[in-house]
C-alpha cells in the first residue's frame, strides 16, 4: 500500500517538474543581482559639468565667493508719490513762512504803556486791555469773558474775582455811565437762565421761580431779603443787575 502511495505516474512526474521550475525561477526573480561595488561608499562625482551634460536640469551649484568685508552696494531710494507730496508741501511751508516774515509786522501785540488817563472796564476792548502793562492775552479774555457772565462790571473790585488777577492791575481803569449793564428780567427768566449769572446759585434761582408761581411777581429788592437762601451780602452785589419789570 506504502509502494502505491509513493508512485507517480509520468503525468504527475512533469507537473511536478514544472511547479519546481516555476520555484526555482521566481526566487532566482526575487533575488537581487550581486553588485561589484557593494560595500564600497558612494563617490559624488566633482566634475559638476559633466552632471549637467548628462541631465539638463541639473544646475550646477555656483562656487563664487564673496569676501566678508565686501561693501555693499547703495542705490537711490526710489521717489514716490508720498514723498514728493511731502516735499512739495515743505517747500510750500517755507515759502510761506518767508512771505509772513516779510509781511507780518514784528510787534503782535500793541506796545505796553502806561495810560494817561483810566480806561473804562465796561468800554475796552482786548486790544485795548493787551497794550495796559501787566495784562497779556490770557488776562484779557479772561477780563471780557467775566464782563459778559456778569452783564458789565459795576466796580474795578469785581476784578479781584477772576482767578489770578493781580490787584495791581485795578489801578488802570475806572467804571463810567457809557456802558449800561444788561439787566436780568427776574420775573421772566427761568431757573437754568438766572443761575447763568455768576452772583446766582441753582437753590437762589430755584426759591425765585417758586415766589413767583405761589406769590406772584417779585416787586422789589426787599422781597428778596425774605429768602433765606440770599445773605446781605448776596443781595448788595446783585441788586444792581436786577430788572423788577413785568413786561415782556
Amino acid at each position: 500500500m506504502s509502494k502505491d502511495y509513493f508512485y507517480f505516474n509520468r503525468t504527475d512526474r512533469i507537473v511536478a517538474l514544472i511547479l519546481l521550475a516555476v520555484i526555482i525561477i521566481t526566487c532566482l526573480v526575487r533575488t537581487p543581482m550581486s553588485n561589484p561595488s557593494d560595500g564600497e561608499p558612494d563617490i559624488i562625482p566633482s566634475d559638476t559639468t559633466s552632471v549637467s551634460e548628462n541631465n539638463p536640469t541639473v544646475r550646477p551649484r555656483s562656487t563664487r565667493s564673496y569676501p566678508k568685508d565686501s561693501t555693499r552696494r547703495e542705490y537711490p531710494k526710489r521717489e514716490t508719490a508720498r514723498s514728493t507730496a511731502r516735499y512739495s508741501r515743505q517747500n510750500t511751508h517755507n515759502s510761506v513762512d518767508s512771505v509772513r516774515k516779510d509781511t507780518v509786522r514784528p510787534d503782535r501785540y500793541p506796545r505796553k504803556q502806561r495810560p494817561s488817563a483810566p480806561v473804562d472796564l465796561n468800554a475796552a476792548d482786548s486790544i485795548k486791555l493787551i497794550s495796559l502793562p501787566g495784562i497779556g492775552p490770557v488776562f484779557a479774555s479772561r477780563i471780557i469773558r467775566y464782563r459778559q457772565q456778569l452783564g458789565g462790571f459795576t466796580g474795578t473790585g469785581q476784578l479781584l474775582e477772576i482767578n489770578g488777577l493781580p490787584d495791581s492791575l485795578m489801578e488802570w481803569f475806572i467804571i463810567t455811565d457809557t456802558v449800561p449793564l444788561r439787566r436780568i428780567r427776574i420775573n421772566r427768566e427761568t431757573v437754568n437762565e438766572l443761575r447763568r449769572h455768576p452772583y446766582i446759585n441753582f437753590y437762589q434761582a430755584r426759591s425765585i421761580v417758586e415766589f413767583r408761581r405761589d406769590r406772584g411777581n417779585i416787586k422789589g429788592p426787599e422781597q428778596l431779603t425774605l429768602f433765606e437762601e440770599f445773605t446781605t451780602q448776596d443781595l448788595e452785589r446783585l441788586v444792581p443787575y436786577l430788572d423788577f419789570s413785568v413786561n415782556q
